[in-house]
């Protein structure tokens, strides 16, 4: 696995109805690839609470962080903290370390690490890829309930939510458009559309729920916006012991 570009803070303004802004920090993630200021894009959320959405930036630096005595429970906090790149770097040391079936259940949110981290940095076939692969091992596990099931079937949303929202407008461009017909040419353009581009935002809801939105560049704000929700592992380290024994 490719070591991935290192991070910086985000932070999520919530704007209320009253319109007073708090600040809520939502994750130290991606480091700034220009001196430009973050893009804030408000839209709102069931009228109430707004949130903004933001470009991650990325700079390549050397990683301080040698430690490898890390957690599951850290990994875990990382990976909901929106800090994909970090997370990636636990998970790989636990990964080493951890046998069947243990490896392939962590390799695997390992790789839906790796996903987020490419969607959000405009790699949207790395991010479906990730995310496949990453979505095909939890799904080998066989959970039928519990935190991992769980992060399967939101892992398996996220990727249907992309794969759908690439499909609608892969193939056009202000020239042409090729229809999406499962041919060998509609698969190569599926995941090249918007290709550097920021088409996926995040956005805060009024119950802190955080939402993948699409919002491809020209779209009409008075359109509704396609969502999904952003997944959070809701597992600890009693949870892995546990299946690990079973």
């Amino acid at each position: 696995m490719a070591l991935l570009p290192s991070s910086s803070l985000i932070t999520l303004l919530h704007i209320s109805s009253q319109s007073y802004l708090s600040s809520i920090t939502l994750a130290p993630s991606f480091k700034p690839l220009t001196h430009s200021k973050h893009h804030l894009n408000h839209r709102s959320c069931n009228s109430k609470l707004l949130a903004f959405s933001y470009r991650y930036f990325i700079e390549e630096e050397d990683d301080d962080d040698n430690d490898e005595n890390h957690t599951f429970d850290e990994a875990v906090a990382l990976f909901n903290g929106g800090e994909y790149y970090k997370c990636h770097d636990y998970l790989e040391s636990l990964w080493n370390n951890a046998e069947e079936p243990t490896s392939t259940l962590i390799h695997g949110i390992l790789q839906c690490a790796v996903g987020f981290y490419h969607l959000f940095n405009q790699n949207h076939r790395g991010a479906m890829m990730e995310l496949g692969e990453g979505l095909c091992k939890l799904r080998k596990m066989e959970f039928s309930n519990g935190p991992f099931h769980k992060f399967e079937r939101d892992i398996s949303a996220v990727l249907d939510f992309i794969y759908q929202t690439q499909i609608e407008l892969a193939a056009c461009s202000e020239d042409i458009c090729v229809a999406m017909d499962r041919s060998e040419r509609s698969y190569q353009l599926l995941g090249e559309y918007a290709s550097g581009q920021r088409v996926y935002d995040l956005e805060l809801c009024s119950d802190a729920s955080v939402y993948i939105v699409f919002c491809p560049q020209g779209s009409k704000g008075s359109t509704e916006a396609q969502r999904v929700k952003l997944p959070k592992l809701k597992a600890t380290m009693e949870h892995l012991v546990a299946y690990e024994y079973k």
